[in-house]
């Protein structure tokens, strides 16, 4: 059983259950309810508390659980996105949020999953239109879609 217990899955599941305790005892130094509302620090606690019961469950369960061989993604996938994503932050200040978002998702889709072209575009421009049809129209607000200011 010692092998599991000093795998990265039990490293990240007790790094999350220390951050959710730490935000537990941080909430109580707010207040916790005001009249009929939550107050500032009723948030923090049920999210640490949800996070910290979470991770003990996944420890527990790596704990006790079956050792069983996993086959795991490449490290290069995680690191071709995690690069992707650099790109498009750094591009939405002057290409806008619309076209390095579609790129991204393209990216993803073809190039790091291999999914065929049309249902790529097909999802990427779905989930695009989507974000801009949420966060631009009905909630309000300013994305940056396009500057071409040069």
């Amino acid at each position: 059983m010692k092998h599991r217990l000093l795998t990265g899955d039990m490293g990240f599941a007790v790094g999350w259950a220390l951050l959710g305790l730490y935000w537990m005892v941080g909430a109580f130094d707010y207040p916790l309810w005001s009249g009929f509302a939550p107050d500032s620090g009723f948030l923090p606690l049920v999210y640490g508390t949800l996070l910290f019961l979470l991770s003990v469950a996944v420890a527990l369960s790596l704990w006790f659980g079956e050792a069983e061989e996993e086959e795991r993604e490449p490290l290069t996938k995680s690191l071709l996105v995690l690069a992707a994503l650099v790109v498009v932050v750094a591009s939405l200040g002057f290409i806008g949020f619309l076209l390095p978002v579609f790129g991204l998702m393209m990216f993803i889709y073809l190039y790091v999953e291999k999914l065929p072209l049309l249902r790529s575009a097909v999802v990427a421009g779905l989930v695009t239109a989507s974000l801009a049809l949420v966060f631009v129209h009905w909630l309000s607000i300013p994305l940056p879609l396009v500057t071409w200011d040069f």
